[in-house]
């Protein structure tokens, strides 16, 4: 079967949601009609408290450590990003959404990596991403329309979430029903053929059961400052609460979301230089018949039973179908590009089971006061993979960026997999963990934990040789600890040191490693912090002291024979940050990392000999894509109750890509780059808004992420204005 290109997905049925969508847009005071008062009932929680009004840049609350917790007595640094900030700088997508971040930088994927790809402290972190607290690490590019906030928790993180980074943990927090009736619809036009709406509709179904829906949906179609690239994005996420904010509440949940992407692979460097080829921003690698195609469903059940205000059980679980395929041609060598030149093009398709249950209890034994934290985890995960078919598309030509002669045996494009290549994954994974907070005199406290994962997996390829078979296994039994120290002299300050660790099998990787014999990774960080609440609580800030260290980094381009990218490596670093309102008018986020990141001892060059190692002129070097600084400031001011003004600067520092296996690795260096984005807004009783923004005011050229292995780098959009219309109801 041919690949369409981007143009033809209008014809497929993102119509009939677009068309759907529209229908509500017009009309949606016979949907809404009537609105009906929250009735008070037995509570255990604020009714409502997703969704009553603007909280600003400042969210005191996460339940990243399983239950609703207050930052500052998480004994660990925590960067949360929220709804309003996204909508504020108009970010639409989960990578914009996270550069509000300081520390993390972006990685470009080739061959079979796509879809989210981060750095978070200098660590990759792409199998670290989580939606509502469970496991979401298949290969797609995130949205943010049905979002509410996003929670980074800093730090080795395994006794709480599973196998996992020192970097952190992403945690993306869904859009929940709450007892108002409240709507709200937008759309954006921009430069680049931007077009984009979202709905959000919330509706009381029961005030006596306190039973309410809400449906959120987007239609997303845009082109961008580089030629050919483009996107396009249909989802919906219905979700049904009954019970809430009472004592038994049941949520049950649908995600879905579709893209069709024209992949971007960037520039090459000048072999001289070391520097990004010096052509237009808008030069692009591929052809017009190139695309990455994803589509995802998650269902989810989450039951939350209180017994009482200190004790609670929460039992979620979900099913997951993730399908992707990606064609491109990679042709950064030379401008213009004559002849196709393709990474292996893959399609997949995975299946994930997770059920998760949390049980917290708070209590007191003598003098001493215990907040008790128990849980257990299943997870069962089936992956299946392919190449498609290209043989001989490397010797057809291109003009421009149209393929003008095929020579592909099967056409270019084509999904006919080729069954030499098919590859299989399935694991389950079990964890049990148990932690405990005592307050031993007033204001100190002390945090332990400790988890146990078993992991069993099987590896299957059609010809690929793993110890000389065509099957592997998996069989671990790790622990991981969490450990911290707090200082609480008043309500608004918190001093901690803590010691977390984590460890990582590869599983989530579904990577080369399998049957070779390497341990599994392991992770850990020492941390020293301190958080300060500030005019009233409204504005807080934080800053962290830290060592991360991880032995047994696994490498993660399947295009590449190696495994380990370095047996041990390290990163110090110093973080600030601030988010808050400093008065009522004035709202900042901004962060500040310093990193200091070695590689201490080489790694392993191939994945069928253990002992062959990469040569030692790595050792002493920057790890790959790991600034020595990145800093983001955003800040808005009501100059007049109708209009607000905002602006800031997103940083990052000068980066170096190289390939570990060569005997002398070849530097190439990405510039450092400060880009420059501004908004205003003009409000009209509280129901109308109308917002401008401009993406890269001063239009300078930056290129924002960064294939690691060292062949191209992409570049950011150039200037780019976006008009958006909000009407709330």
């Amino acid at each position: 079967m041919h690949k369409k290109n981007i143009s033809d997905f209008k014809k497929k049925p993102i119509t009939t949601l677009g068309s759907a969508i529209a229908v509500m847009l017009v009309s949606p005071s016979l949907a809404w009609a009537q609105t009906s008062e929250t009735m008070p009932l037995n509570q255990v929680d604020v009714r409502g408290r997703y969704e009553q009004g603007a909280t600003g840049y400042h969210q005191g609350v996460s339940n990243v450590g399983k239950t609703a917790q207050a930052v500052k007595d998480i004994p660990q640094a925590i960067t949360i990003v929220p709804k309003e900030l996204i909508v504020d700088r108009n970010d639409d997508n989960l990578k914009d959404a996270l550069r509000n971040v300081a520390g993390m930088t972006f990685n470009a994927g080739e061959g079979g990596r796509i879809g989210d790809n981060m750095n978070l402290r200098g660590f990759y972190s792409f199998g670290d991403l989580y939606m509502d607290g469970i496991r979401d690490t298949a290969q797609y590019n995130r949205e943010v329309f049905n979002l509410e906030q996003i929670d980074v928790l800093r730090g080795s993180g395994s006794m709480l979430f599973g196998r996992g980074q020192a970097g952190g943990v992403i945690n993306q927090v869904s859009k929940k029903p709450f007892m108002t009736d409240k709507g709200q619809v937008s759309g954006t036009v921009g430069s680049y053929d931007y077009y984009r709406s979202t709905a959000d509709f919330n509706k009381v179904l029961d005030p006596d059961s306190s039973t309410a829906f809400r449906i959120n949906a987007l239609v997303h179609d845009a082109k961008s400052s580089r030629d050919v690239v483009a996107s396009e994005r249909e989802g919906l996420a219905p979700t049904l609460s009954w019970g809430i904010g009472t004592n038994n509440q049941i949520t049950l949940g649908h995600y879905y979301l579709k893209t069709h992407n024209v992949p971007d692979y960037g520039v090459g460097f000048d072999s001289r230089t070391r520097l990004p080829v010096n052509v237009s921003v808008k030069q692009f690698s591929g052809t017009t018949k190139d695309y990455e195609d994803n589509t995802t469903n998650m269902t989810t059940l989450q039951h939350e039973y209180t017994f009482d205000k200190d004790t609670k059980l929460s039992t979620k679980f979900r099913k997951s179908n993730y399908q992707r395929s990606l064609w491109s041609n990679v042709g950064r060598d030379t401008y213009p590009h004559t002849n196709p030149r393709l990474p292996a093009p893959r399609g997949a398709e995975e299946d994930t089971y997770a059920l998760q249950t949390d049980f917290s209890k708070k209590f007191t034994t003598g003098s001493l006061k215990h907040e008790l934290l128990t849980g257990l985890e299943y997870l069962k995960e089936d992956l299946k993979r392919w190449t498609f078919n290209y043989s001989n598309c490397n010797s057809g030509s291109i003009s421009g960026y149209t393929l003008i002669v095929d020579r592909c045996d099967v056409g270019y494009g084509n999904q006919i997999k080729d069954p030499n290549t098919l590859f299989g994954y399935r694991g389950d994974s079990y964890s049990a963990y148990l932690q405990n907070m005592i307050e031993f005199a007033p204001g100190w406290k002390v945090l332990g934990g400790i988890r146990q994962d078993w992991l069993k997996a099987n590896y299957q390829s059609a010809t690929a040789s793993f110890n000389g078979a065509n099957t592997a296994k998996l069989n671990f039994s790790e622990k991981s600890y969490r450990s911290g120290l707090m200082f609480q002299p008043d309500s608004m300050t918190t001093y901690y040191l803590a010691w977390n660790d984590s460890f990582n099998a590869t599983a989530d990787l579904y990577q080369l490693s399998a049957g070779a014999g390497y341990p599994a990774e392991r992770s850990s960080t020492t941390e020293l912090g301190a958080k300060w609440d500030l005019f009233g609580g409204d504005l807080a800030l934080r800053t962290a002291l830290y060592r991360a260290k991880k032995a047994w980094e696994r490498n993660t381009d399947l295009e590449s024979t190696g495994s380990v990218n370095a047996r041990k490596r390290h990163t110090d670093g110093l973080e600030f940050e601030m988010a808050g309102r400093i008065n009522p008018q004035w709202e900042v986020f901004a962060g500040l990392a310093l990193m200091n990141a070695r590689i201490d001892e080489q790694g392993v060059g191939n994945r069928f000999n253990p002992n062959l190692q990469h040569n030692d002129a790595i050792v002493g070097m920057t790890p790959r894509n790991t600034p020595n600084y990145t800093y983001n400031i955003w800040s808005t001011y009501r100059v007049m109750p109708e209009l607000k003004l905002g602006g800031g600067v997103t940083a990052v520092g000068r980066r170096i890509v190289y390939r570990l296996g060569d005997a002398v690795p070849a530097v190439n260096n990405i510039p450092s780059y400060a880009r420059l984005d501004a908004m205003a807004q003009y409000d009209i009783k509280d129901q109308y808004t109308v917002k401008l923004n401009i993406l890269n005011l001063t239009n300078k050229k930056i290129y924002e992420t960064a294939y690691e292995n060292g062949g191209f780098v992409v570049p950011g959009t150039k200037r780019a204005v976006q008009l958006t219309g909000i009407y709330k109801f």
